[in-house]
């Protein structure tokens, strides 16, 4: 597990592992979203991938240029675009602004109800792959494990996102059949939102 605040320089080019590894989450969880509607014979699945590239695009700029919505004083130096990224509630925010252009495109084009549980189903297993690589600290721990934080132990919870999304994920193939929509859909939606509100408790 890496440090969020950890840059990788590749040639002129720095970029933050938070921001890195988000990318390869949104492309494992875009993979798996384009595999499921082709598992299930999805129609307009092209046109769908095409409008979800548009998304994760958007997504990504959110995430990367959020912290200049916080703090807009940070543009008085071009060089900051290069070197910030991410921060408070910097995800959410990728995320819903991605969804609402995923809501606009399934409205508009009239999509399949087969892409929410297609597009939630990735989302778990993005937010999985991200919570694996990338360390968030959370309050004091009264355990011995976890991790150390200016000489104090502090829960990792990101390790604990990431097992939560897992069996959330895991619950969603033993408990419903392939063709199931509407169900999945708001099972997916109930786990994200319940793991975040267990999780709150242990978040400095």
């Amino acid at each position: 597990m890496f440090h969020p605040l950890t840059t990788w320089s590749i040639g002129p080019l720095t970029l933050s592992v938070e921001l890195l590894f988000l990318l390869l989450a949104l492309m494992t969880g875009f993979f798996a979203v384009s595999r499921y509607l082709k598992w299930k014979g999805t129609e307009q699945q092209e046109e769908i991938m095409d409008k979800m590239t548009i998304a994760v695009i958007a997504g990504v700029a959110v995430f990367k240029f959020w912290p200049f919505v916080l703090q807009p004083s940070l543009l008085s130096d071009l060089r900051n675009i290069i070197y910030f990224s991410g921060g408070p509630w910097a995800v959410p925010a990728a995320m819903a602004a991605a969804f609402l252009i995923i809501i606009i495109y399934f409205f508009r084009k009239q999509w399949p109800a087969d892409i929410w549980e297609a597009l939630l189903g990735g989302v778990l297993i993005s937010l999985i792959f991200f919570n694996i690589f990338v360390r968030q600290y959370g309050a004091v721990s009264p355990f011995n494990t976890g991790f150390s934080l200016e000489g104090v132990t502090v829960h990792p919870v990101n390790f604990y996102y990431a097992w939560l999304y897992f069996l959330s994920f895991l619950g969603a193939l033993v408990f419903f059949k392939k063709e199931a929509v509407t169900g999945k859909s708001v099972y997916f939606i109930i786990s994200i939102v319940a793991v975040y509100l267990l999780m709150m408790p242990f978040h400095v």
